[in-house]
């Protein structure tokens, strides 16, 4: 397989069929695209290239067979291979014979995972095979043309050449060296082409000019005579000096002069050799040797230290023994040594402290004589002592009042014994049985959806009652019959990717959709944290019914839409009424005197409806719910070509504009919407500036968002008036409709982008947050 992942394109109008097919073809080495129709199809096929469709040939509208035929007209798809998908194979075989002048295959509904992937691989060899052969084609060509322009450029040499045999022979064309032909004076007569890799120089380009061009220390050599070149080049000598690259970078290199014996006098031929690598090399070795030096020194100082140091082991070893004594006396748990006759022969303090007696008083007597034992400890050391194997147990000890731990270790001469309290763990146990106990009464009594999942098997273990409440799903179902509750997230009211429960990943009140036994679609936060148990690592899931109170929210904010719809029917109402006013007066004097009112007249009914067409118009722009016309293109460009129309405006008022437009990418837009937003706001900054103020407009990018910025050096907006922005029909303007910024609010909504503002007394800045992938921006406070 490539080492790039191939485009493979499944086309079917059911999300179902899409998700069956991008399962069953999931691999690393493919990258799938779906597309619900064939126009959505053959936009994705203008940005990027397939190796095979998989076509539904039931597809609606033109059907299988007909987006194929579509698909042919087109110079990006009339090539790529076409699996046709269909529950009818007759279909499917005039399928075949309809799309005989391309590589097309069919598989019948429902279908084999592996004769797919197997149909898919093979369509995706063929795919590969013609790309290197395009690759090889293309390569052979390239390397034609080098041959061809090589051939010529030898060709040109040859002529150029018009030195005699004996120089030719001296410059090896094919030589890593170069070799420099020079006069006396120093001046360079010609020079090989090894010139253009070790110094980067054309070789046309140095003739004529001076050999200290390219070796600055040997400008001191010339000119040079015959009986100076002896002295100071005697027998040819290797000479290293610093040679100079055209890009003015020094590299050594080694120099050997030699006089050229030819008919023309005071030639002499200078090879040069770059000797870069063997001086790395040469720095290379010294650090190796210096490294294993180092190395040396360092393995003799370890093994003087290791020396040292099995010294004082040997002398703690030896102290050791004297040692272990106290080490005895030291530990908070009671140890005895006994012989074969029960006889105490050691103890220490703690053993003292549980007897009640001292080492003195105790030494040589019966265990029996002196033990808090009891009858079951008593049973216990004599069949230790009969099995000769080291034993175990744990007793209830009445006369310690107390939890104790016996270890028992038989020898050939007599019984070591280990006594250790585990009262305090033993408690610590009783304790956590309780902690159990408490957690399984609140995890079975709690309102809340809860339930263990093993992040071993991925199963779940259990349910509280509100689980089988709420999702209608029995015990017996979830943890026997092995049935998954189907959960996606639910972001921004859109269904995202599933949840799958006892993945291990630690979630807090994540907004979840769930689906229940009966059907029923409800709300929930998901919250899931790792727990351990003795078993397997578990994860608890907790899910917080909120169905009812999504509901509630819900109803509340159509009311509250209700609400704002009367308010903005009364400032409909109120802004109309002013105009058709005036004009019904108008209309109404013109009644009464029977004849053509004055063109003033005119004018200002005409300029009231106007005024009434401009509010409605506005209006139905706020009211608009979708983008009608978004396309993928620069923001920037948008800004351009609106920026003389507000630098014109700007102009007449005495004001400047600057624009700061850095490189953002391609965006969703509807240029219009986007070009009355931007002039709305700029020309409410331009409004709210006296002469001499400069408006600014500035884009950038931010995380997963381009912003747009477009601020003015007005006096800025007090709370009272910040509090209103956006409300339709507020303005503080005399001739002011109050729908322009309601407007650029809607144009930001249909775009899935963020508007908001920031002012103060050096003025108000609006910045629009648009994402670049589509989703909706995050939110930001003014």
């Amino acid at each position: 397989m490539p080492d790039k992942q191939i485009n493979l394109l499944i086309v079917d109008d059911r999300p179902d069929n899409l998700l069956t097919l991008t399962m069953t073809l999931e691999s690393t080495d493919y990258r799938i695209v779906t597309a619900a129709s064939g126009e959505e199809a053959l936009r994705r096929m203008v940005t990027e290239d397939y190796a095979l469709i998989l076509l539904d040939a039931q597809l609606p509208g033109r059907g299988g067979f007909g987006t194929a035929e579509l698909f042919q007209l087109r110079e990006c798809s009339r090539r790529i291979p076409i699996i046709f998908i269909t529950a009818n194979g007759e279909a499917a075989e005039q399928l075949m014979s309809g799309c005989e002048e391309r590589e097309v295959d069919y598989i019948i509904w429902p279908f084999q995972p592996e004769a797919l992937r197997r149909k898919v691989r093979q369509f995706v060899r063929m795919d590969l095979d013609r790309r290197r052969m395009k690759e090889r084609e293309d390569l052979l060509l390239k390397r034609a043309a080098e041959l061809e322009e090589a051939n010529l450029r030898l060709e040109e040499t040859v002529r150029k050449q018009s030195h005699s045999e004996s120089v030719g022979r001296v410059i090896g064309e094919t030589s890593a060296d170069v070799f420099l032909l020079i006069r006396s004076s120093g001046h360079i007569v010609s020079v090989n082409p090894a010139v253009r890799a070790m110094f980067g120089y054309e070789p046309d380009a140095l003739t004529g000019t001076l050999a200290s061009r390219l070796l600055p220390s040997t400008e001191d050599w010339f000119p040079l005579s015959p009986s100076r070149f002896g002295r100071r080049h005697k027998g040819g000598v290797v000479v290293e000096e610093t040679a100079v690259r055209q890009d003015h970078t020094i590299f050594p290199a080694e120099l050997q002069v030699g006089r050229v014996q030819a008919e023309e006098q005071g030639l002499y031929l200078i090879s040069i050799r770059d000797i870069t690598e063997h001086k790395l090399q040469y720095m290379r070795l010294e650090r190796s040797l210096d490294r294993q030096m180092k190395d040396l020194r360092r393995a003799g100082e370890l093994l003087e230290r290791e020396m040292r140091e099995r010294t004082r082991i040997a002398e703690e070893l030896r102290l050791s023994y004297g040692q272990i004594g106290d080490i005895l006396e030291c530990v908070t748990d009671a140890f005895f040594v006994l012989d074969n006759d029960w006889r105490i022969r050691f103890l220490n303090r703690t053993a003292e402290f549980r007897l009640g007696v001292t080492q003195e008083q105790a030494l040589g007597r019966l265990l029996w004589d002196l033990t808090i034992f009891g009858t079951r400890e008593y049973e216990f050391l004599i069949r230790t002592m009969e099995l000769k194997a080291p034993m175990q147990d744990e007793f209830y000890s009445e006369r310690g009042d107390g939890w104790v731990n016996v270890s028992a270790f038989p020898s050939e001469s007599g019984l070591c014994l280990y006594v250790q309290d585990t009262t305090e763990r033993h408690w610590m146990k009783q304790s956590a049985i309780n902690s159990q106990e408490r957690f399984y009464k609140i995890f079975k009594a709690s309102p809340s959806l809860m339930a263990i999942h093993s992040l071993v098997h991925r199963a779940c273990l259990d349910i509280n009652e509100s689980w089988q409440q709420h999702t209608g799903y029995t015990y017996e179902e979830m943890v026997m019959g092995g049935v998954d509750l189907l959960m996606v997230h639910d972001a921004a009211g859109e269904y995202s990717r599933p949840v799958q429960l006892g993945t291990g990943e630690a979630l807090q009140n994540v907004k979840v959709r769930y689906v229940t036994k009966s059907g029923e679609n409800r709300t929930g936060l998901l919250s899931a944290e790792i727990i351990d148990t003795p078993e397997d690592a578990c994860v608890l899931t907790v899910i917080t019914d909120i169905t009812e109170r999504v509901e509630t929210e819900r109803e509340l904010a159509r009311l509250d839409r209700l609400h704002v719809i009367g308010e903005m029917a009364a400032g409909i109402a109120h802004e109309i009424r002013n105009p058709m006013t005036t004009v019904r007066g108008f209309l109404q004097l013109m009644g009464s005197r029977q004849a053509v009112p004055p063109k003033d007249m005119l004018d200002v009914m005409v300029e009231e409806l106007n005024r009434a067409n401009s509010i409605i118009s506005e209006f139905l722009a706020l009211a608009r719910s979708k983008s009608t016309d978004r396309k993928r293109q620069p923001l920037n460009r948008v800004i351009a070509a609106i920026a003389p129309l507000i630098q014109a405006e700007a102009t007449l008022a005495g004001k400047s504009v600057l624009l700061e437009l850095r490189p953002c990418p391609e965006l969703e837009l509807d240029e219009k919407e986007i070009r009355q937003l931007i002039l709305n706001l700029a020309l409410n900054g331009l409004e709210a500036m006296e002469a001499g103020g400069q408006l600014s407009i500035s884009t950038c990018c931010e995380g997963d968002c381009v912003m747009l910025e477009v601020g003015d050096q007005g006096s800025g907006m007090n709370p009272e008036v910040l509090g209103k922005l956006g409300t339709p029909f507020f303005t503080t303007k005399e001739q002011g409709t109050g729908l322009g910024l309601a407007v650029c609010f809607s144009i930001a909504a249909r775009h899935q982008a963020k508007l908001t503002c920031r002012t103060g007394r050096e003025g108000t800045v609006f910045t629009l947050r648009l994402p670049m992938n589509g989703a909706p921006s995050p939110d930001i406070h003014a």
